[in-house]
């Protein structure tokens, strides 16, 4: 599992350079970051059952304890998120809504994340798509966490909250005796194979639901006569600081097979 954890990584620095993250650099006021947080409610409302499907299929124990783990550490975030919404003063989607066109790029990430957890056929690799999209998660709560701070959003969330950071660190699949387990783990070339797609796949589908954010923010920041960010603003204060556990050791290459 070494190799796919270092792609894992691989991918988390490229995504953390998202021009989504860029613009939250720039500290716009939280009204022109619309449609965001609104446009990623079917996503995070799908994520629970990514969680519950890789939960009920994998049957290895070396991997089941930890996504099962993984899946009771998430569960409830959804409900945080519906609480966010209210106390930002954003009303939920109603069915219609969530599935007109400003959703549209959500709804495919998540059947597309869904379908790959149904169709690997390996349980490393859906052990892989927790990992990857937890390390996305990473990127995001973090550059989140730290633009409401810096606004100086005083709104009581959790959700969008340092808190969530924090206890995404502290899951249990990144504590260190699950993370060097995972490392020595040697994978068979096809589940391997398997795995690396995986993480490529799964970055292609969040690029596109964060390219169709940004674009739709864009627009509407257009429209208002507001200039846009300077791009690329926040790679560096992205790469100053620790981002996962696993992904800075992973970084460590000696060698070995994965």
């Amino acid at each position: 599992m070494k190799m796919i954890q270092q792609h894992i990584a691989h991918h988390q620095t490229r995504f953390s350079d998202h021009p989504f993250f860029a613009r939250l650099e720039a500290d716009p006021p939280l009204a022109q970051l619309a449609p965001f947080p609104l446009c990623l409610t079917f996503f995070v409302m799908t994520f629970q059952d990514i969680l519950r499907v890789c939960d009920e299929r994998v049957s290895d124990p070396k991997y089941k304890r930890i996504v099962h783990r993984n899946r009771l550490e998430n569960a409830g975030h959804d409900r945080w998120f519906l609480d966010d919404l209210a106390a930002l003063g954003v009303d939920p989607p109603t069915p219609a809504q969530l599935f007109g066109q400003p959703h549209h790029a959500a709804r495919d990430a998540s059947f597309a994340l869904v379908a790959q957890a149904f169709r690997v056929r390996h349980d490393a690799g859906r052990l892989t798509l927790l990992l990857t999209l937890d390390s996305a998660g990473h990127v995001f709560f973090e550059r989140v966490a730290r633009y409401l701070e810096r606004i100086g959003e005083r709104r009581c969330l959790r959700y969008f909250s340092r808190e969530h950071l924090d206890m995404e660190k502290a899951h249990g699949v990144f504590g260190e005796d699950t993370s060097a387990r995972l490392e020595s783990v040697v994978l068979d070339p096809e589940a391997r194979a398997e795995a690396l797609q995986l993480v490529d796949r799964c970055h292609s589908e969040l690029d596109g639901m964060f390219d169709a954010l940004e674009a739709q923010i864009a627009e509407a920041a257009a429209r208002a006569g507001v200039p846009p960010p300077a791009m690329g603003a926040g790679a560096q204060s992205v790469r100053t600081h620790a981002l996962r556990p696993f992904a800075r050791r992973a970084a460590r290459d000696d060698g070995h097979r994965p």
